[in-house]
């Protein structure tokens, strides 16, 4: 185990940080799989042609280690709310988080 992975550990056990998340894989054979989720919603700015619009965003990381697969379409349970899955990748230099887009 990394420093980093420790880190990352510490920082997902730590409610005030990350929530109890469920993930599901596309398809009907799709198995719950319990994780812990951080859950942000920035905006996103686009900007060209001189317009200038602000979007809200939905975005979760989930450590690797806790779902080792993660498939675009799909879901993601957290508080109560399940969202879709629209980009899965991996963010961090190790390699240790996935990082969602969801819708």
């Amino acid at each position: 185990m990394s420093v980093f992975d420790a880190m990352f550990g510490v920082l997902f056990a730590d409610p005030n940080m990350a929530s109890d998340a469920t993930y599901t894989a596309p398809g009907p054979g799709g198995v719950p799989t319990p994780c812990r989720a951080v859950f942000r919603q920035p905006d996103t700015d686009w900007r060209g042609d001189g317009v200038d619009v602000t979007t809200p965003s939905r975005i979760a990381e989930v450590r690797v280690s806790e779902v080792p697969m993660m498939k675009e379409a799909g879901t993601l349970a957290i508080g109560g709310k399940s969202y879709t899955i629209q980009k899965a990748g991996r963010s961090d230099a190790d390699r240790l988080l996935w990082r969602l887009e969801l819708r």
